[in-house]
């Protein structure tokens, strides 16, 4: 059996998806839910008890969930459960950038768990994805106000991954996941791209100009802090163009080799979420 953790995330809602008529297949989520062919467990990873319900005759585990500063702990008591109940691999959605000395907290921590993984009896894979498209979906309501994007990454390229791609890699994984173990992927979109080449493409999308505002870092978290954004969250949003080594902004080949075909070209994921930018729906950066 396979556990899917962070069911109602992005990558989780894309992987149950795409794992669609796998037997065998149980989610965890913090609320019911009615997915055709999934057992559903409710429970939290705060919550032992739903968690040795939840991994009870599991094999495989993904493991992912809602980032925050207690995220390490979190991940650790579900690893701990499943120890004891006899699961033998762990599937850990990582990200590119994930080492210890990292400026940004979400990094260190993947890095801490992947540490942690490395040295524990199961077999494991890591999944270490790009920036996600996704993010991207943040800027609509400055698009459709201002006719911009704000965003502290310099001049940077960045090779940007659909999540829509980043689940069904995954669902790869644990389709068949003895050739994957000890492994670690790089996933990537096809081509990196800096942010004026996002504001151009999305101005092209909607029809009128939009021009990329390179915002400070300090003056970029400030402005999030205002907007009522943790300030964990807005120090990591704030840093994260430094996350990233020149090497770790080069496309990797890994996702195409995994899923079978190209990754997803920004035209494409911009022209799937059109009407998002015409409606001006802005999204949380939680």
């Amino acid at each position: 059996m396979i556990l899917v953790t962070g069911a109602t995330g992005q990558i989780g809602g894309a992987l149950l998806e795409n794992l669609a008529g796998v037997s065998g297949l149980r989610a965890l989520a913090r609320e019911p839910m009615d997915v055709e062919g999934v057992d559903v467990a409710v429970g939290t990873f705060d919550d032992e008890r739903s968690l040795v319900a939840a991994l009870d005759g599991v094999e495989t585990v993904f493991l992912t969930g809602r980032d925050n500063p207690d995220q390490v702990n979190q991940h650790c008591r579900v690893l701990a459960v499943a120890r004891d109940a006899g699961v033998r691999h762990v599937v850990k959605l990582s990200a590119i950038g994930a080492r210890p000395e990292s400026p940004v907290a979400l990094m260190r921590w993947h890095d801490a768990i992947e540490q942690r993984l490395s040295e524990s009896s199961f077999a494991w894979t890591f999944l270490r994805p790009h920036l996600y498209m996704q993010n991207l979906l943040r800027s609509a309501g400055d698009v459709a106000e201002q006719s911009r994007i704000a965003a502290p990454m310099g001049e940077g390229r960045y090779p940007l991954v659909d999540t829509r791609d980043v689940g069904a890699a995954a669902a790869a994984v644990l389709r068949d996941p003895g050739p994957h173990v000890g492994k670690a992927y790089t996933i990537t979109g096809p081509a990196a791209l800096g942010y004026a080449d996002v504001a151009r493409a999305i101005g092209d999308l909607i029809g009128r100009p939009v021009e990329y505002e390179a915002r400070p870092p300090e003056s970029f978290r400030a402005g999030l802090v205002e907007a009522g954004i943790p300030e964990w969250r807005a120090d990591d949003l704030a840093a994260i163009a430094a996350a990233y080594t020149e090497a770790e902004n080069v496309p990797s080949s890994d996702l195409p080799e995994l899923i079978g075909r190209s990754a997803t070209p920004l035209e494409r994921f911009l022209s799937d979420h059109r009407e998002h930018y015409l409606a001006g729906l802005a999204r949380t950066h939680l």
